[in-house]
């Protein structure tokens, strides 16, 4: 019986041999090695930065997210392959990295309750706020956190991460010298559009390269070869600081190169008081200074100049005015160096913290689930919002990332995020455990963990892009991976090589790895090739192609089925619906293709709500469906779109838009007490909705309600001040209303606002005549004729008036037909100088 063991044994274990040099044949050491893993993670510090494709057609976060999803997958097939030969599996023991596992536990369980949950796993394709996404970020951590365990790595880390920022400022400082149009690729058209990302996307890259000179400067002061490029690359950089100005940027600068200050005092004492010791031990005499002369000695002289730059413009001193001509520092600056204007919208800390609070309350456990923030900004937001410019937009993101995450992952992910911040935070202490080794050692941990602390605080205060964001999980993993190479953090080591129990689990694990690397690449091809063609279809809607955007269109469908996809295949079917009646057809086929064409608007429509039944913007398509018939005479629609409507309000309750929608359906469906009810709460929302204002004006002019309309008119003007078309629509009401001294004022500041505006000289003159002002009457009726010199009626107007007569004749009655231009000048959003 033994020896029938000894044989099953010693089979088992040549089966083994056997299937282990077949797998060292298949993969390669030279292909799926570490060190093709290690050349692929500089590919991403250099790459991500930099990368973009020429054009219009792919845009860069785009690429740049395409990128770094083919290089990690590309990384986790390798390291994978590499296990499943090698038999061998080592994970840091770190609770950083089990943190991170956690969160991406808590993302895809988000996703999973999620009312939408491809929008939540997969989104646009590019979204920071998806599962899909977060899962690339915490690979990408975890590649660099079982591959960076060297200092020569780390090192060679931060040569990629420098010479990016070397080849992005040299890229910009060419373009400030030649020109924007200088190497724009037909990408780059502005002067605030970079590589990197956005405008304040540069600002922090440059921010990590200062961080990490200044800490080389700092470790290595004897290095004279490392001081003349050291130097250089510090001025270009604070050049760029200084041109962008960007406040956060600056106070997370400030914090940082404060502990780096901090540290050279802290060290410059403890040599101190060394010295001092050695100095009474040995019996000879050593010099003592007073602190204050000391700590003068040990501070690091760029160090503290970026220190006391960062403050100035962090505190908002450099915002604070002097001179008669009101100027700031930073405007003195910025015009020294030309600086582009450049801003971005945000929320405001208050508000973030307003709209995630609310929805943790409303679902804590989940949030509104991964990348769905935006749904809980439209349900929460307030009305103060509809009195700014960005009324209408649609906030996918709050004040950071990262307190983004806590409104879409709940009060879990929250614990999670803070549970992963004090983890960062903990580091510190054995970082500084690390300083009595040598100083290459105290140099790469105090620097690691000064990137990171920069990289993570930009994260929780501003919304960086994929590039930035991705080095903030590429310097974590290289942090948990450098202190697992000094030795201060252990590893799980598992061995699968041979007939174990490990074998068993581990080898199925790693099968379903690079299965799940070869599927979600033909994921990510579907989804570029599908967000491609739909930027197709986007190009010839705007070349007025229609039917090269609705095969754009359908081909995007096919590959990736989006809600966005589906309002875009109805509005071209209502497009041409709409074109029919001027196609040479019989009205059979008129009938027919009408038929087809309503057919694929609906259907597109009732899609579009079924992939996504949260996002308004379905049910104002699907309305607009029903909507679109009603005018063209099909009956009983005006049901279906007032429920798709009130659905989408539901969804949207404080939107001027919607409401509008709904007060203009009330008034064809022939409810006018119901329209103008919708309309009061469109303008309680937002008083200066122009739309909103003629709309009700006309409704109550047309029912002979002049008063009403007046008072419309004149809480408009009250909060669009600066419209002339508001001003002289009220001063016409007025003046029909024989109130000529209120008419007087509208139609002087519609003058003053515009003075080419003849219609309200016309009765500007008309006012003053009957106002006994008849010098002034004349010379607006002068102007008016050098405007319409072949206008015979005021030709007749001035010989009356300067005859003695009155400027009319007979019974005037005012021409409706001003008004009516001014109205509808409104409803198309004009009438601002």
């Amino acid at each position: 019986m033994s020896d029938e063991q000894n044989e099953q044994g010693e089979a088992r274990v040549a089966k083994s041999n056997i299937a282990k040099m077949l797998l060292g044949k298949v993969l390669a050491h030279k292909v799926f090695s570490d060190r093709v893993l290690l050349w692929l993670l500089f590919a991403a510090a250099f790459l991500l930065p930099v990368f973009f494709i020429p054009g219009q057609i792919v845009a860069p976060e785009f690429a740049k997210m395409v990128l770094i999803e083919i290089l990690v997958l590309a990384g986790v097939l390798i390291w994978a392959a590499g296990r499943m030969r090698d038999g061998h599996v080592s994970v840091p023991k770190s609770f950083l990295l089990l943190t991170s596992a956690l969160l991406v536990v808590q993302f895809v369980v988000a996703a999973i309750v999620s009312p939408s949950p491809m929008l939540s796993f997969i989104g646009s394709g590019y979204d920071l706020g998806t599962v899909n996404s977060f899962i690339v970020l915490f690979l990408l951590l975890f590649l660099s956190s079982v591959t960076f365990t060297s200092r020569d790595r780390i090192l060679s880390l931060y040569a990629s991460f420098a010479l990016s920022g070397v080849v992005v400022m040299l890229y910009h400082l060419l373009r400030y010298v030649f020109g924007v149009d200088f190497l724009d690729f037909g990408t780059f058209t502005s002067d605030v559009m970079s590589p990197v990302g956005k405008w304040n996307d540069l600002a922090a890259l440059v921010g990590g390269l200062v961080l990490l000179i200044l800490s080389m400067l700092y470790f290595f002061p004897g290095n004279k070869s490392l001081r003349v490029p050291a130097y250089l690359l510090l001025l270009a950089a604070g050049f760029f600081l200084l041109m962008i100005d960007f406040t956060v940027l600056w106070i997370i600068l400030f914090v940082l190169i404060g502990v780096l200050t901090a540290l050279a005092i802290f060290e410059g004492e403890r040599g101190h008081k060394r010295a001092i010791e050695a100095a009474q031990s040995s019996g000879t005499a050593h010099a003592h200074k007073p602190i204050h002369k000391r700590i003068v000695g040990h501070l690091p002289v760029l160090a503290v100049v970026f220190l006391i730059v960062s403050f100035v413009y962090g505190s908002g001193i450099s915002a604070l005015t002097w001179g008669k001509d009101g100027a700031t520092l930073a405007s003195v600056v910025g015009k020294t160096l030309h600086s582009a204007p450049y801003s971005e919208v945000v929320l405001t800390p208050g508000f973030t913290f307003d709209i995630v609070a609310n929805t943790l309350k409303e679902s804590p456990l989940f949030g509104t689930s991964p990348n769905r923030f935006s749904t809980g900004y439209l349900k929460f937001k307030t009305s103060d919002m509809n009195r700014t410019p960005f009324w209408d937009s649609t906030f996918d993101f709050g004040l950071g990332r990262i307190p983004t995450y806590f409104g879409t992952t709940g009060i879990i992910g929250t614990l999670l995020w803070v549970v992963f911040i004090a983890f960062i935070l903990m580091k510190g202490r054995k970082i500084y455990s690390l300083f009595a080794r040598d100083r290459i050692a105290a140099f790469l941990s105090f620097s690691l963990f000064i990137i990171v602390l920069y990289f993570w605080s930009l994260a929780f205060f501003y919304l960086p892009n994929i590039a930035i964001f991705a080095l903030a999980f590429l310097f974590t993993g290289g942090l948990i991976a450098f202190l697992v190479g000094e030795g201060v953090i252990g590893t799980y080591s598992i061995k699968f090589d041979g007939p174990s129990k490990w074998s068993v689990v581990m080898t199925p694990i790693i099968i379903i790895i690079l299965v799940g690397v070869v599927a979600s690449s033909v994921l990510l091809y579907r989804q570029v090739s599908s967000l491609t063609a739909f930027r197709d279809a986007q190009l010839a809607i705007a070349e007025g192609n229609i039917d090269r955007a609705e095969n754009a269109l359908m081909r995007a469908n096919t590959l990736s089925e989006r809600d966005l996809y589906q309002r875009a295949i109805s509005n071209l079917a209502l497009i041409r619906l709409q074109q029919l009646s001027s196609k040479e057809l019989s009205q059979e086929e008129i009938a027919q293709a009408a038929n087809t064409y309503i057919q694929v608007a609906r259907t597109s429509a009732e899609r579009a709500v079924a992939l996504d039944g949260t996002n308004f913007e379905n049910y104002l398509q699907l309305g607009g469906v029903y909507d679109t018939l009603g005018s063209l005479g099909v009956q009983n629609t005006a049901g279906p779109a007032r429920e798709s409507y009130l659905r989408a309000l539901q969804l949207n309750p404080k939107s001027p838009r919607v409401l509008f929608i709904l007060a203009r359906l009330e008034f064809v469906a022939g409810d006018k007490e119901k329209s103008k009810e919708y309309l009061h709460q469109t303008l309680n929302e937002r008083p200066n909705f122009l739309e909103a204002i003629s709309f009700l004006v006309q409704i109550e002019v047309g029912d002979n309600n002049t008063d009403a309309a007046i008072i419309a008119l004149r809480n408009g003007v009250a909060a669009e001040p600066t419209n002339f078309l508001l001003r002289f629509a009220l001063g016409y009401l007025e003046y029909a209303n024989a109130d000529y001294k209120s008419a007087l004022d509208q139609f002087e500041a519609a003058v003053y606002l515009n003075p080419a505006y003849a219609d309200a000289k016309y009765f500007l003159g008309l006012t003053y005549e009957r106002l006994g002002r008849k010098d002034e009457a004349i010379q607006q009726f002068n102007d008016v004729q050098t405007l319409n010199p072949n206008n015979k009626d005021v030709a007749q107007i001035l010989t009356n008036l300067k005859a003695g007569r009155s400027a009319l004749q007979k019974a005037y009655v005012p021409p409706v037909q001003p008004v009516d231009d001014a109205l509808s000048g409104l409803e198309s959003g004009s009438g601002t100088p």
